[in-house]
């Protein structure tokens, strides 16, 4: 019986130190992320960032999805980047709290980023002070796939009463990593460089090339991307099932998505 109890005794100490070993090697992975991008710190370049302020206020409503999308999204880079910024996660806002008080506060004067017949086209027609009614301006940005943001629009009725503000993109995108459904979308980050310097423009905003640090983060994680993408040793970037393997293309030479043709690429209910 004694021999009995101490195999079981050893064979459950070799099974803790298994256990212990296996939490480990998966703690390993976490405790080494940035707690600002959220990607691990060897290939992370938020040291490199420098932020800035603005006059406006940035609230990016980023889609769970999107949340769980660390290694591609732009949203962090973008928060990361700007002083006056926050993110906030979700996908129907009518509900969120925070969402709610800002809306309703009678310190900040809230907007919605987003395109539609109503919007008012920064690239055409100028802002003043006096528009914002002796409030500060603040800017919601939604941050998604278009899919996914075109549904947090129609599920998120209580924005659908926000002045909305759009602009005319002079260059299509550079986030050469990703397929945009039509030459106008842009990235989370890009959007927020042209809102700036159009914003500039209106004598608005008074940030000079602080802002172009947008544009050199996008840079450098797109070229990290297609890196990644181009190395044949890393086939996780390419895999398309249990054993098939695609090269890596450039979304210029792809096919474009076919249900983008007859679809609106955004919600303007």
């Amino acid at each position: 019986m004694k021999t009995i109890a101490a195999m079981d005794l050893n064979s459950y100490r070799q099974k803790k130190i298994k256990e212990r070993a296996r939490l480990d090697e998966e703690w390993s992975k976490y405790r080494d992320l940035c707690l600002s991008c959220f990607r691990p710190r060897q290939i992370c370049f938020c040291s490199s960032i420098r932020p800035f302020n603005t006059y406006f206020t940035f609230r990016i409503l980023m889609h769970p999805k999107e949340a769980k999308r660390e290694h591609v999204g732009t949203g962090r880079l973008a928060n990361a980047a700007l002083d006056n910024c926050e993110i906030i996660i979700g996908s129907d806002f009518d509900q969120h709290q925070t969402v709610q008080e800002l809306i309703n506060s009678p310190i900040y004067f809230p907007m919605l980023l987003y395109p539609g017949k109503n919007s008012i086209n920064l690239s055409s027609s100028p802002l003043s002070l006096e528009f914002f009614n002796k409030r500060m301006p603040l800017l919601f940005i939604i941050d998604g796939t278009w899919a996914a943001a075109k549904a947090m629009m129609r599920e998120s009725k209580t924005l659908h009463h926000l002045p909305r503000l759009s602009f005319d993109p002079t260059i299509e995108s550079k986030f050469a990593i990703k397929q945009q459904p039509q030459k106008f979308c842009l990235s989370t980050i890009e959007s927020i460089y042209y809102v700036l310097r159009c914003l500039e423009s209106h004598g608005l905003e008074n940030i000079g090339t602080q802002k172009e640090v947008l544009l050199e983060s996008l840079a450098k994680l797109v070229n990290f991307q297609i890196k990644c993408a181009s190395d044949p040793t890393l086939t996780s970037y390419r895999r398309s099932g249990p054993t098939e393997i695609k090269q890596y293309k450039d979304p210029s030479s792809r096919i474009p998505s076919k249900r983008w043709m007859h679809r609106k690429v955004c919600f303007d209910g």
